[in-house]
């Protein structure tokens, strides 16, 4: 009887530890949902690469949307900006969708330090839609001096501009059509009112850095000023605010679970606050 040779053997040997390192070897974790959501996840691409998970970011959508695609099983986890409805998991019955906040989407109006400094700190939402609707002319209407108001709006269809008339107006749909100019992202929104004397945008909170630029508060109906903090965000009393949430369709584990777990720790945390998201409150150490 002839035996196999030494080199066949070797040859068998790492075929079977080829094929045990594949059948160990996570899948892709697909994701998918509203942009303020995908942005940190294209941001943190590299990050999940070296810890040796591979991440593919669909194309960005809404949140019904990619609830569906998480219950159909086309994606791995949901990006959202709202939290999960009973009819949501009433559609898959078979599945017990896990919902994790990472952060929230919190937003203000800027205005330059010429309209902070003569005496703008705040506003009511009824004022804001007067500055919105182009139905002021001066600052010198909210108590500033007299200096030209010029709004520069977020693009539309866009996560910033839905939030900002859902506040203003209760519904997208009821916003009016303005005409003033448009800044495509925080930065240059930055910009505008910077070098605008009497300029005013809407921006994720930290383009508000209130050295040239600073964030007016929104006075409430009791008429307290409520700023853009991280407490009154969590407390539910700023209103320009939504929370952003990833959702499994089942308890997370493996690279799904690793992946949310990075994104609630403190380097998560700090890229979310990077990618214009409000992180959530830091969790007490044991």
């Amino acid at each position: 009887m002839r035996h196999p040779s030494i080199q066949a053997i070797l040859a068998i040997f790492c075929l079977g530890l080829v094929s045990l390192h594949a059948a160990d070897r996570e899948a892709p974790v697909r994701v998918q949902g509203v942009s303020a959501v995908s942005r940190v996840f294209k941001a943190a691409v590299p990050v999940f690469h070296e810890m040796g998970i591979e991440i593919k970011v669909g194309e960005e959508c809404g949140n019904t949307q990619a609830i569906t695609a998480l219950g159909n099983g086309e994606i791995d986890i949901a990006l959202l900006g709202r939290t999960l409805t009973a009819e949501d998991q009433a559609n898959y019955p078979d599945k017990t969708f896990e919902l994790t906040k990472i952060a929230t989407q919190t937003l203000v109006i800027m205005i330059p330090r010429t309209v902070w400094e003569s005496g703008v700190h705040a506003l009511k939402r009824e004022q804001v839609i007067e500055l919105y609707e182009g139905r002021i002319d001066s600052w010198k209407q909210f108590g500033g001096e007299e200096r030209s108001a010029r709004f520069f709006e977020p693009a539309h269809g866009q996560g910033v501009w839905e939030i900002f008339v859902t506040w203003l107006y209760g519904d997208v749909r009821k916003a009016p059509s303005v005409r003033w100019d448009v800044v495509p992202n925080g930065a240059e929104a930055q910009n505008a009112v910077e070098f605008h004397s009497g300029g005013a945008a809407v921006a994720a909170v930290r383009w508000a850095d209130r050295r040239e630029v600073f964030p007016l508060a929104i006075i409430d109906d009791s008429g307290t000023a409520v700023e853009a903090t991280a407490a009154n965000v969590a407390a539910g009393k700023y209103p320009i605010s939504r929370p952003a949430y990833v959702a499994v369709g089942n308890r997370p584990a493996g690279n799904r679970r690793k992946v949310i777990e990075y994104l609630l720790s403190e380097k998560g945390q700090a890229l979310v606050a990077g990618s214009d998201l409000l992180p959530v409150a830091p969790a007490p150490k044991p």
